[in-house]
């Protein structure tokens, strides 16, 4: 895509809220058009969810990726072919900052830039309040900040003696308490929860691992390859999606064995109806004894905690691994639902009623704000995200440069949301789940449409002035 001329940086360029992968690929992909924009990150650095150790950050000290390198990956700068499978999050964050060097961008970064408030400005574009200096205004906002902020805590009844903490405060097991010689329990069926659970068991004198229902686990590789890249390739030979399971389940039941094999329940969802939960040591904890898988929790009765089973076990410390919510505390809720068929007074939690975004990205109201990144794939994210991006650039350059392709981009966000070939389990954990698959291809289609209208658009703009300015009636 070739952008106009005049992308030099003026006043009411675009704003990315968030210097994590998602923020970096959205201020990428909008400095790579010609358009002025510049990312507002409250760290000190850039890396978000990676940059391990600040209260951005959401990872454990063991923390790798679960989801495999080639499927990680942008699209357009491959993460080196020397780094494991699956690499350790220090890498990861090694990678994010290569990208950001890469491609420029750290000049257009601003750290200890904490975003507390957006609204729309009374001349256009969106007002930005920082915690400190006079509001900033913007043409157009990214939010790139992620949706793992706001810890989302288990409602049990009856009180606890022992510690209860989120897995958002969980960096190891010594951190933020020693668990060496203490009796947890795990609560939660997710891939933090289980990867927790692993990682505790090996210090704690007992680990228990309660979740509600059972579930498919899918170990990292299967016969020496990534799992998600086996799955992959049955997409591409446009495999049904019986045929995939069948063959899926097969090749995991030969590689670390089904639930029923290790004296858990059969899940009542089939294959990829939940998030997939990526662990391939989860199954060997239970085996040899040192992780005790226990169904949801009753009721807390001091030192004691009462499973639906009647089971009671004495616990000394809960980490509930129990997800987030859907906060973004510095935009009223409405802005990111149809303001026309809302009132405007409306503050509902974006919890309780997610934002109405088409494709998890545009507003169907306005395009002078998106979002980014804000999705749960059940494969790796980042290239993903940066093909929103993409489309979130070109609907930036539309709006300056192309009114008619803009008024197109506007149309089809009024769209309903497309089918998915997933029909997935009715739960909080999968609001913002996607098909990476058939969502890829989504996207990568808008990209070419608006490529094709964008140029066509743009090209004849040219021409036509190039016309006025030949004509003598028009100097004259």
């Amino acid at each position: 895509m070739i952008a106009p001329d005049g992308g030099h940086d003026s006043p009411g360029g675009w704003c990315v809220i968030g210097a994590g992968p998602s923020g970096l690929t959205a201020l990428k992909s909008l400095r790579e058009l010609g358009l002025p924009a510049e990312c507002l990150e409250r760290e000190d650095d850039l890396g978000g969810n990676w940059y391990f150790g600040t209260a951005a950050s959401r990872i454990f000290a063991s923390t790798r990726l679960i989801s495999s390198r080639p499927l990680t990956e942008f699209g357009d700068f491959p993460m080196p072919r020397s780094l494991p499978w699956h690499p350790h999050h220090t890498a990861c964050l090694a990678y994010l900052r290569s990208y950001a060097d890469h491609f420029g961008l750290r000049p257009f970064i601003r750290p200890h830039s904490t975003v507390e408030r957006i609204e729309p400005a009374a001349a256009g574009g969106w007002e930005v309040q920082l915690a400190s200096g006079p509001p900033r205004t913007y043409e157009g906002v990214v939010i790139a900040n992620g949706h793992n902020h706001l810890p989302r805590l288990p409602t049990i009844p009856g009180s606890f003696a022992g510690t209860l903490l989120h897995a958002a405060d969980y960096t190891g097991p010594d951190d933020p308490l020693a668990v060496a010689g203490r009796r947890v329990l795990v609560i939660g069926g997710g891939n933090s929860g289980c990867d927790i659970a692993v990682d505790v068991c090996r210090q704690a004198a007992a680990t228990f691992h309660s979740t509600r229902r059972s579930y498919h686990v899918v170990p990292r590789t299967i016969l020496g390859r990534p799992a998600d890249l086996r799955g992959e390739r049955l997409l591409k030979m446009r495999a049904p999606v019986w045929l995939r399971r069948l063959i899926s389940l097969r090749l995991i039941d030969r590689s670390i064995g089904l639930p029923h094999r290790h004296g858990l329940p059969a899940p009542d969802h089939r294959l990829w109806e939940t998030h997939p939960v990526i662990n391939e040591r989860l199954y060997r904890c239970i085996d040899e004894g040192a992780v005790t898988a226990v169904p949801g929790v009753e009721r807390f009765e001091g030192e004691c905690v009462v499973f639906s089973d009647g089971r009671r076990e004495p616990i000394d410390i809960v980490i509930a691994a129990t997800g987030y919510q859907i906060a973004m505390p510095f935009i009223a809720p409405q802005h990111l639902r149809d303001e026309q068929n809302l009132p405007a007074d409306d503050v509902r939690d974006l919890d309780e009623q997610p934002p109405d975004l088409f494709l998890h990205m545009l507003p169907r109201h306005r395009d002078d704000l998106a979002c980014v990144g804000l999705i749960q794939p059940d494969s790796g994210q980042w290239g993903l995200t940066d093909l929103q991006a993409r489309v979130v650039a070109r609907m930036a350059l539309a709006r300056r440069h192309a009114p008619r392709t803009a008024a197109w981009l506007r149309r089809t966000c009024q769209q309903s949301p497309p089918l998915t070939p997933i029909r997935y389990v009715d739960s909080p954990r999968h609001r913002l789940e996607v098909e990476h698959f058939s969502y890829r291809r989504r996207l990568e289609r808008l990209i070419t449409a608006l490529d094709r209208r964008l140029r066509r658009e743009i090209t004849a703009a040219g021409q036509a002035a190039a016309g006025c300015q030949r004509s003598p009636r028009a100097r004259g």
